[in-house]
This record gives structure tokens, sequence and C-alpha cells, in this order.
């Protein structure tokens, strides 16, 4: 047997070999692991919280099924339709928006335009989203950008972004700027306050957000011009045709490669409801020195699908 001095100094050995390494290069921490949920809305999920609820835990199911991940994205406008659970029986007939919306005006007078109706389910709805991603974050011990939702902020109705951390609270929330017609004219939405959006932080990434229309401005190069991953999530409201494809291009493709920023993710909202349906491909591109590189699509552009990725 060796004398306890030489395995002593063996022991000092390896230490000052491990001390002159470069540790961070093989940290598995360094990488992240995304998820991408392109979900599909259905009128069955808003029939009431329970569904709703059990709609939010199968897919957070699904996006953990094979692994681990430190962040799951789920698309914009998700949580808008949490706003109009309390209003399920006028949409059972799955009529046109516009006839739903004539029908609560008949026996609601008291709300006068949908910007009212939204504003007054703004706060209970935040409230239950909060405890929904709240539960689901701490639960699956991940971060996740819980799409989007309407909501108040002095007596303005917004389009809102919600990320949770995996203590289950919201750590940063972020305001649509550009506005469709759609919802200034029907919705009645205001535009958040563009300086407001200085992104979040996952495991010491930096991460980037724009939802939808905005990620057309091309203002977002110099806000966004750095961090490791530019992050748009969607809900695009037409036929997802070759038109559709090519204007797609010219959102995040054309915005990130302006700038620093190496990875770019879309996520798109999918199904029908009201009337009203969404289309779209999500996908996962590199920035390769200002040419875009396409590492991942989502194999049907109007359905549910999970897409997940590690960077770098």
């Amino acid at each position: 047997m060796r004398p306890s001095s030489y395995r002593g100094k063996v022991f000092i050995s390896l230490l000052l070999l491990l001390s002159s390494l470069n540790l961070s290069a093989l940290t598995p921490g360094d990488e992240l692991e995304v998820v991408i949920v392109q979900f599909e809305m259905s009128a069955e999920i808003v029939q009431s919280e329970e569904a709703y609820t059990s709609a939010m835990q199968k897919a957070m199911d699904a996006a953990m099924k094979d692994g681990d991940a430190d962040l799951v994205i789920f698309p914009e406008y998700i949580g808008v339709f949490a706003s109009l659970i309390p209003w399920f029986n006028y949409l059972e007939a799955d009529r046109p928006f516009e006839e739903v919306w004539f029908s609560i005006q008949q026996t609601n007078p008291e709300i006068r335009n949908i910007k009212e109706l939204f504003m007054r389910e703004a706060a209970p709805t935040d409230r239950y989203l909060n405890t929904i991603w709240g539960n689901l974050a701490k639960e699956h011990d991940v971060y996740i950008l819980s799409g989007s939702r309407f909501n108040n902020e002095g007596n303005h109705l917004l389009n809102q972004a919600v990320v949770y951390s995996p203590s289950g609270k919201a750590v940063y929330r972020q305001n649509k700027f550009f506005l469709t017609d759609f919802e200034v004219d029907i919705v009645g939405l205001s535009s958040g306050d563009i300086r407001k959006t200085g992104g979040f932080e996952v495991k010491n990434h930096h991460i980037n957000l724009t939802i939808c229309r905005d990620t057309f401005l091309k203002e977002w190069e110099s806000i966004h011009d750095n961090g490791e991953l530019w992050i748009d999530i969607k809900a695009n409201g037409v036929e997802y045709t070759e038109d559709q494809v090519a204007l797609f291009s010219r959102a995040l493709p054309a915005r990130l490669v302006k700038t620093d920023v190496p990875y770019g993710i879309t996520t798109c909202l999918t199904g029908d409801f009201l009337n009203l349906f969404w289309e779209g491909e999500s996908s996962i591109i590199y920035n390769d020195k200002g040419k875009v590189r396409y590492l991942a699509v989502s194999s049907k552009d109007n359905s549910f699908e999970i897409m997940r990725e590690t960077f770098p």
C-alpha cells in the first residue's frame, strides 16, 4: 500500500491540474434546453377553468416528455382565450365572433364594447393564469414563456407576454407594440412602451422577445442587437400560403441577421375557434454570418407539435 503522504501529493497534483483547466467550457449548465409548443386551439378548451387547466397541463407534459428543459415557449394569444371562459355559454354554438358579441351585448348592456368585456376579465384572468403557469413552472422546475394575454394597465388594454421562473413567479412581462387593425379597431388594444422590452435571463443566457407583428419593425434591430436567443411568438390568422411563407421570412429572419444574436425561434398558434383560425410554421433559425440557416421547421402548419433544441 502506498503511504498516505503519496496519496496526498497525488490529490494536490490533481487539484492543480483541474484549476488550470477552463471548467466553464466543460459545464453542461452552459447549454440552454428549449422546447417549443406549437399549440392547437379549440372551443372545448375554454368550456371551463378545469378544461383550460387540463389542456395546459397536457401540453406541458408533452413538452417535458423527452427530458428536462430550461425554457418552454407557448405562442401568442393562448392566454387571451382564458378570458372567455366565463362566457362559454355564448360560445357553445360555435357561431362567428360578431354574432357572439351581439348576443353578449344584448344580455349585458352595461358592456358597451369588446374592450370593456376584456377589461372586465383582465384582472381575474391574470390571477388565474398566474396560478396555472406558476404551478406548472414549479412542478417542472422550468421557465415558461406563457404566450400572451390581454391585461389592463392604467385603463389601457394590452396584449402582454408573461414569463414564469421555476419559483412560480412571473418574472418578466412585455407588451405588444405594433398592433393589427383588428386589435386596434375591434378589440381596442393600446400599444405597449417599446422602451420596456429589455428581455429576460435564463441560466445567464439573455433572451429577447417580440410579439408577432412587432417583428416586422426594423427598430428592433437596435433594441435587440445582442443576446443569445430571439423569440417571436405568433398567432397568424390567415391561411398559411406561399405568400405567408414569404411574409414570415420578412419577420424574425430579416431582423436576426441585422444583429449579433445567433439564434431565433418562431412559435405559432394553430387551431380554430369562433370561425377564426390560425396557421403557421414554427421554426428554429441560425444567424450564419448574416445569412439565415433553418435548423428545424415544424412538420405541419395547422396542428399541435412539440419541437426541442439545445443551444448552442
